[in-house]
């Protein structure tokens, strides 16, 4: 049986036995957290020494309860787990909770031990939260399997939410700021179940309109993306926040790809590849929830959005964390900016993003505002800055208020979406927000938190009207190794051409005789570079020489790249010196792929030379890219404006670089059963119209 198919018995279970109860320990707490929410199924604790548990009658095993129940709460130490689940199945049980830790978290024999007892509950069918949990709450019928105390005042609403640590879903609660929840789910070890079949379970679930996730690792890569692509097709977008994002100790890989496509770098390209939103911070997380709960199922007219304030410095640091959050700003029209003006005073600017001065006492004049903004065809969604902090004066919360019945008003009239946002995280006047949230508006917190929700919210509407648009793998050649660990330059180039990828001609030669004739068949100016499988990084080794425009330079460099060679590596393998044609000036680029063992191949772009080594100005995608897609990682590069003829230079061919792009991507991912890496380091790009040629190139081999 599979477990995925009893997963509503543990997240609705209409009879629960809670093993191993007593007053003082989680099984306890969950019990008291049962009666307090007023739980309406069957309860039977099970103790071998206790007659009963806060005045329930408790039973000495699971057979003495004598029915079938739907889930059990096992709060056992983690050596009695095994024997524990040997009793659900024999007893019928369906569905499980694990609060114990001592499993894959700490070590070797914790690992031996959750392999077991997965093994188990696959065989049995059970479905398992944890281990290593604190439980899960099912708020729209009331079901606490949790272990830590619960505020009964909780309000349910559409977010389900998956956590691999408890107290991330405690912080969650408590940022709800009455959004609510339909689930919160601590997954723990996902000895059972993950992450991925709650969210397909929820994806069923009416209740449910948007899944959240914090995500301490990605264990089923192919199954949350199975999951994602569902989700978008439901209308429910995914968003997580990932911890673990350091590079710490992560080893140096051999080709400059390998080294730049970190652990974190591949996840957050797994993420956008998937469709599934991020967050970096609790606080993000719960902004994003907020607004996507509201917003989700609007169709932006635009990707830029109007913003107001009542203050020149609140613009500013909005206009700010905007540039950093990639959120862009319409630029609107003359009839805006006069209506905008009939109603604000002659020091006002009507520009956006807009100060509205004055208007702050006259709801009629904001209304306006917000009308002459939102009918401007640049503008998607209108984002009202306004910061009434709790504790504010009578008075004053009377015409901050006003202002609240105003933005509900005049977001009945159009046909564009309202969020409003504080740009500190210090929480609202209750009144204030009581008119917005009855009104259906956004209500975020903190500027950086409320403008990348914003962006996922664009994000969002992206993905809803590109959908179905994902490249496919199309290519089906094959990688030739011939046995070898790593490929030589010619060697690699040799596979570049077989995949349609424009390479730079070369011929080798094994004396100094033969590379005059070579050059004088190619034509000078020429390059010379030992090709050698030992030697990955030349131009450190010296052994490329550059530019040679005459058979005196061409003996003069083979001389000494063999000398080179020779001091550099004694023992290194010469299959040859390969003599080159020198491609003209152009942008040089790098474009490499690393295949990861979890995610798969990924593919790199970023400009050559110090912008890649220094600055880490590259992008990653996973493998294949479509020529959207391809564009798009050109364009997010902080250097592409070398690209597109940066102080007066000639544009380069974008496009070919695209198509380059995209090849590569069909290459990498027809071969993620072979490569380990791929190095292309430089690409030229040429002129525009020009194209572009690969120049060196490394493959390496699992």
């Amino acid at each position: 049986m599979n477990a995925i198919n009893n997963i509503k018995y543990l997240l609705s279970p209409k009879t629960i036995a809670i093993l191993g109860c007593s007053e003082t320990n989680p099984g306890g707490a969950t019990l008291k957290n049962l009666l307090n929410l007023g739980y309406k199924g069957e309860i039977y604790p099970v103790h071998p020494k206790k007659e009963e548990v806060m005045g329930i009658k408790c039973y000495k095993s699971l057979e003495d309860i004598g029915k079938e129940v739907d889930c059990c709460v096992v709060s056992l130490r983690a050596s009695l787990i095994p024997q524990t689940i040997e009793d659900m199945k024999k007893c019928g049980a369906k569905a499980a909770v694990v609060f114990a830790s001592g499993f894959s978290e700490t070590g070797d024999e914790g690992r031996r031990l959750q392999a077991e007892v997965s093994k188990q509950i696959e065989e049995a069918g059970i479905a398992v939260c944890g281990a290593n949990c604190l439980g899960l709450i099912n708020l729209t019928d009331n079901i606490p399997l949790y272990s830590a105390p619960i505020d009964a005042e909780n309000e349910n609403g559409p977010i389900g939410m998956v956590a691999h640590s408890g107290s991330a879903c405690i912080a969650m609660m408590s940022a709800a700021r009455g959004t609510g929840y339909s689930y919160l789910i601590s997954c723990g070890n996902e000895a059972g179940l993950g992450v991925q079949d709650y969210f397909e379970y929820m994806l069923e679930d009416d209740s449910t309109k948007i899944l959240a996730g914090y995500l301490e690792a990605v264990r089923s890569p192919e199954k949350l993306a199975r999951v994602a692509d569902m989700a978008v097709q439901k209308g429910k977008p995914i968003v997580v926040f990932k911890t673990g994002r350091s590079e710490i100790g992560q080893k140096t890989a051999s080709a400059h790809s390998g080294a730049l496509a970190s652990p974190t770098a591949i996840v957050d390209a797994y993420f956008k590849k998937n469709n599934i939103l991020t967050a970096k911070s609790f606080d993000e997380l719960a902004e994003a929830c907020e607004l996507l709960s509201k917003l989700k199922d609007w169709d932006l007219e635009t990707d830029k959005i109007a913003c107001t304030a009542i203050s020149g410095g609140q613009l500013g640091f909005t206009s700010d964390v905007a540039s950093e959050e990639g959120v862009e700003f319409g630029q609107i029209g003359e009839e805006a900016k006069a209506k905008i003006r009939a109603v604000l005073p002659d020091f006002a600017t009507a520009n956006n993003p807009l100060d509205v001065t004055t208007a702050l006492f006259d709801p009629p004049a904001y209304k306006e505002c917000i009308r002459a903004m939102a009918g401007d065809p640049s503008i998607g969604l209108i984002l009202i800055c306004q910061d009434a902090e709790a504790g504010m004066a009578v008075d004053e919360s009377k015409l901050y208020c006003s202002i609240a019945q105003a933005i509900v008003e005049v977001q009945q009239e159009i046909s564009k979406p309202i969020a409003v946002f504080s740009p500190i995280s210090a929480g609202f006047d209750k009144p204030f927000a009581k008119i917005l949230r009855d009104g259906h508006i956004p209500l975020l917190q903190g500027a950086h938190e409320s403008l990348h929700a914003v962006k996922l919210l664009i994000d969002w509407d992206k993905i809803k009207k590109n959908y179905g648009k994902k490249a496919e793998i199309t290519e089906q050649k094959k990688l030739d190794f011939n046995g070898s660990r790593v490929l030589s330059e010619r060697q690699s180039k040799a596979q570049f051409e077989k995949f349609g990828l424009s390479v730079a001609k070369d011929i080798l030669v094994q004396t100094k005789d033969e590379a005059v004739k070579a050059a004088d068949e190619i034509g000078y100016p020429v390059v010379i570079k030992v090709d050698s499988p030992d030697i990955l990084h030349k131009t450190e080794a010296g052994i490329v020489k550059l530019n040679i425009k005459n058979e005196a330079e061409l003996t003069e460099a083979y001389d000494a790249v063999i000398a080179n060679t020779k001091s550099y590596n004694a023992d290194a393998r010469i299959s040859g010196v390969s003599v080159q044609e020198m491609v003209e000036s152009g942008v040089e680029m790098l474009i490499g792929a690393k295949n990861d063992p979890s995610f798969g191949p990924s593919v790199m772009v970023g400009l050559g030379g110090i912008f890649v080594e220094v600055f880490k100005d590259f992008s990653l995608s996973l493998a294949p890219v479509n020529r959207a897609e391809a564009l798009e990682m050109i364009n997010s590069l902080k250097g592409s404006k070398l690209l597109y003829g940066a102080r007066g230079a000639k544009e380069a061919d974008t496009e070919a670089l695209a198509d380059f792009i995209v090849k590569f991507s069909q290459m990498v991912a027809a071969n993620r059963d072979t490569f380990a890496e791929i190095d292309i380091n430089p690409v030229i790009v040429l002129e525009k119209g020009k194209g572009v040629k690969a120049v060196d190139g490394l493959i390496i081999s699992k």
